[in-house]
């Protein structure tokens, strides 16, 4: 996009996404709604929202209009969006940045009042069983103002189908031959795969503008070294580079270094000669989509003047682009990729950074003390230590 392009009145055809001008819904009515007799188990949760997998009532024949479909409910946070709000920015402002057969498909519920109650209660009944973080306890679901859900796609590993006969010429009997598997003949969590899922969230894959000329790190690993997480983690700009090296260097953070359980291997084939082949897999896909270029164009074009300058002088029409461009600096990425090949990739995650609740002079603050503390150049105290130097 070009300066003029954002230097845009909000009236312009660039602008028609702008978070402000977004309209609600125009159709109500055909917003299904959950039956309470389905049943929810929880699946896992973030700091916003928890997704459950739904499944027809103990004893009753199973449905399947939640087939491969997740529930995710919002929530009880005071900087939260309403769900009906959010699916309105979903549908305007974040699914037209992206091609559809990237995105994860999804869709409004309505759900009851009873069903909120119900799992509100569960949740309680995790905690005291150990079986949910303690770090999301003494938070729960939205009871009061919520009436909506999303149902989204289920990017869980599928179930093994049909496959080639394992090869003959092995004596190796310590692994299981592949044999035929299908959802109906496992619980969900036992079923048999040849795909393994990974979800990772890309952040800054193009530096920060406030970044000064001279910046040795990311802002992503600038922000984790100030953070003092000596963990190793990926480097965006590695990730996003397209340069087969750089982003093999990156995979050893996404993909998992141990099988995971539900993962069959063939007859004679070891875990390292499978992950070789997820690797080998992965970055071809990533050196080689449209996905990170997509990414890299976005950031650049919906943020050019970076966090410092649209706090201080950013015109509304900067200030729209720049919480749209903060939203896809934190959406997830998930990767099912496939061990017999083929890799599918889908976005979500694409919730509207608001900018409220005290966020502008949070994100101003982060990048002048990044900047003041040296963390972009590299030349803070015991720097050459921690030997974290980003390339462009």
């Amino acid at each position: 996009m070009s300066s003029a392009a954002l230097a845009s009145p909000p009236d312009s055809p660039t602008d028609a996404t702008s978070p402000a001008s977004v309209p609600p819904p125009a159709d109500l009515s055909s917003v299904p709604l959950l039956s309470e007799d389905l049943q929810l188990t929880y699946l896992a949760e973030g700091a916003a929202n928890i997704i459950y997998r739904v499944s027809s009532p103990p004893g009753a024949p199973p449905t399947d209009e939640y087939a491969n479909k997740l529930l995710r409910l919002r929530k009880a946070l005071p900087s939260a969006q309403p769900n009906l709000l959010a699916y309105s920015h979903l549908l305007h402002t974040f699914h037209p940045l992206f091609p559809s057969h990237l995105l994860v498909p999804t869709t409004l519920i309505r759900v009851p009042k009873s069903v909120i109650l119900r799992e509100n209660g569960n949740l309680l009944q995790l905690e005291s069983a150990g079986k949910r973080p303690s770090k999301r306890h003494g938070l729960y679901l939205e009871e009061e103002t919520e009436d909506y859900g999303f149902v989204i796609l289920d990017m869980s590993p599928r179930a093994i189908g049909d496959l080639p006969p394992t090869p003959p010429e092995t004596d190796d009997t310590t692994t299981p031959p592949i044999a035929g598997a299908t959802a109906e003949e496992f619980k969900k969590e036992d079923v048999l795969t040849r795909q393994i899922l990974v979800e990772f969230k890309p952040k800054w894959v193009v530096q920060s503008p406030s970044a000064p000329t001279n910046w040795r790190r990311c802002r992503t690993c600038a922000l984790r070294l100030q953070k003092h997480s000596g963990k190793p983690s990926l480097c965006p700009l590695d990730l996003s580079s397209q340069e087969e090296s750089r982003v093999r260097n990156t995979l050893q953070h996404i993909l998992p270094s141990v099988p995971p359980k539900n993962l069959q291997l063939r007859r004679g084939e070891s875990w390292e000669d499978a992950r070789k082949v997820i690797e080998d897999h992965t970055a071809d896909f990533l050196v080689s989509s449209e996905l990170m270029p997509l990414l890299k164009r976005l950031q650049l074009e919906l943020d050019p003047l970076g966090p410092i300058q649209v706090a201080r002088e950013g015109s509304q029409y900067h200030r729209e682009k720049f919480v749209t461009a903060m939203t896809v600096r934190d959406l997830t990425i998930f990767l099912r990729i496939n061990l017999d090949g083929g890799v599918e990739a889908r976005i979500g995650d694409l919730d509207l950074k608001t900018g409220e609740a005290g966020k502008w002079d949070y994100w101003s603050k982060v990048e002048q003390s990044l900047v003041a503390n040296d963390y972009y150049t590299g030349s803070e105290e015991g720097a050459l230590e921690k030997g974290v130097w980003c390339k462009p």
